[in-house]
């Protein structure tokens, strides 16, 4: 009886330990996913801050650029139309700067200013051809102004240039969608 007693203990303390055990990793599998998600975050803004900082400070560029122009593209909020005169003005001194380019017509993508956003992409793409974000984001910004065939070639453009990447997928996913709405 006494060893009866005393085996059914020991399941019972082998199982709250079990149960313990469990718990405590899964806990630790959460704080560790919630880590790993604001550590990505972070790493996105530094990846973002840090190119921009190499944009201005590339060695085409006007060295004798303002610290508050500085401050502002590396922290441009979309929308806002912050920055779009200060961009502007540095290519005035490098116009062929692609770089500076992306980001202008990405400012005035962002902008709603859509037209001027497509002549950006394309200077862009007169230096620089093989490109295939600008091609996307060129076809992107056709698309929002309605004009599909242009929208579908600059996609194709994407995948002829990166047939196997995940910007050559999400070219043919739009290119599939104006296709299925029969645009």
């Amino acid at each position: 009886m006494d060893t009866t007693l005393l085996i059914i203990g020991a399941i019972i303390l082998v199982i709250i330990v079990i149960i313990v055990v469990v718990l405590t990793s899964k806990d630790k599998g959460r704080d560790q996913a919630a880590k790993a998600a604001n550590n990505a975050e972070e790493e996105k803004k530094e990846i973002t801050h840090k190119r921009f900082k190499q944009v201005l400070s590339g060695s085409d560029l006007q060295n004798d650029m303002k610290a508050e122009e500085e401050e502002l593209l590396t922290k441009y909020t979309a929308g806002t139309g912050e920055g779009i005169n200060e961009v502007e003005k540095l290519l005035e001194g490098d116009p062929n700067n692609v770089d500076l380019l992306d980001w202008l017509a990405f400012m005035y993508y962002s902008n709603n200013n859509v037209d001027k956003a497509v002549e950006t992409y394309k200077r862009a793409l007169a230096i620089k051809p093989d490109n295939e974000n600008q091609h996307y984001y060129l076809a992107n910004s056709y698309f929002k102004k309605g004009m599909m065939a242009e929208a579908k070639k600059e996609w194709s453009e994407v995948i002829r240039l990166k047939p196997n990447s995940k910007i050559a997928r999400n070219a043919q996913e739009r290119i599939d969608y104006i296709v299925n709405q029969g645009k």
